[in-house]
């Protein structure tokens, strides 16, 4: 059993505008920097093993922030936020979504976005090397929204199912505890 802290990254000057962000590398808003810091203390108490995060400045920022820059935190490719394709830099108003749920999916109709099940693969082999590599222990993985969606899918799902797959809505800097095992 490995127990993953997954924590969405604080917020960015794009999320604040409602702009669909994706592979887009957006920095934090300044005053997300704050309140990444107020929430580290929430992490005091686990006996953290190693702090994965996505490549994208506003995870990896996040991560450094909670972390007090203080630990090595590995950057990992599998972290990436879903490619949405040519929904990304675009708002939902303008795309004519009434909310976050009915982009997942529209998504599948777009030919440039990452396909569903090419999302839960690398979500899959994410939380299957976790369960190899810290069987016992805690980590800390800093993503993304539909990322994290998909990884808590994939912490109970051994295949892609598009019709068991319900979206999770994540807000910025909210933490997710899941226990996972074989």
């Amino acid at each position: 059993m490995v127990r993953l802290l997954i924590v969405r990254h604080a917020k960015t000057e794009w999320n604040k505008l409602g702009k669909i962000q994706g592979m887009s590398d957006v920095p934090l808003a300044e005053e997300s920097r704050v309140a990444a810091r107020e929430a580290a203390a929430a992490f005091r108490g686990y006996d953290i093993a190693a702090v994965y995060t996505s490549p994208l400045v506003r995870a990896r920022e996040t991560a450094e922030i909670i972390t007090n820059y203080e630990r090595q935190i590995i950057t990992d490719s599998r972290l990436l936020e879903r490619n949405f394709g040519t929904f990304e830099g675009r708002t939902y108003d303008e795309l004519g979504l009434l909310d976050h749920s009915r982009l997942f999916y529209e998504l599948d109709s777009d030919v440039y976005a990452e396909p569903s099940a090419e999302m839960f693969e690398r979500a899959r082999s994410f939380v299957l090397d976790m369960l190899e590599f810290y069987d016992g222990k805690t980590v800390l993985v800093v993503s993304h929204g539909v990322c994290i969606s998909f990884l808590l899918y994939a912490a109970t799902h051994d295949r892609w199912d598009e019709k068991s797959y319900t979206l999770n809505y994540i807000k910025n800097l909210t933490a997710t505890i899941v226990e996972v095992s074989e």
